[in-house]
């Protein structure tokens, strides 16, 4: 009888594991970013730590101005030096003087995947963005255009 009792509990034990295993683990929420911010095109972008994505490091305690370039390589997201300007919802052509100009003041190209052309061939504009601080990662994502970037955060 004992036996049978222990038989039973074992029996209910195992059954208890198996539909807790075939639930499968618990949603996670989403995270929620801690801090947001919007920034409008020619406004400085001044990062608080350094952005890796991929191989490409761009430093913190300097600010940036944020670009869409495209050249025969690509569409790029350009950091360049926080004074070199254009006003808002022009395009530089990138073989004029005014391009190479601005040319020589990028510090950072950042490749951008784009299901839609965002500029034309060999231009560069200035852009409106949103961040996204999750504290390890910080989240480009620009507006009007269905691209974002997501940098790992360094301290």
């Amino acid at each position: 009888m004992k036996a049978l009792r222990v038989v039973a509990a074992v029996c209910i034990l195992v059954l208890a594991a198996a539909a807790l295993a075939a639930a499968g683990p618990a949603k996670a929420k989403p995270a929620k970013p801690l801090k947001i911010k919007v920034h409008a095109p020619g406004q400085a972008f001044c990062p608080s730590a350094v952005l890796v994505f991929g191989s490409i490091v761009i430093a913190s305690g300097r600010c940036y101005t944020v670009y869409v370039l495209r050249d025969a390589r690509g569409t790029f997201l350009a950091f360049a030096a926080a004074d070199a300007r254009i006003p808002p919802g022009q395009l530089v052509r990138l073989n004029t003087p005014a391009g190479a100009k601005l040319r020589g003041r990028i510090f950072y190209l950042v490749p951008l995947r784009t299901a839609a052309v965002i500029v034309p061939m060999d231009t560069m504009t200035l852009v409106a963005f949103r961040t996204e601080d999750f504290g390890s990662s910080l989240t480009f994502i620009l507006t009007g255009a269905n691209a974002s970037l997501v940098f790992s955060v360094r301290y």
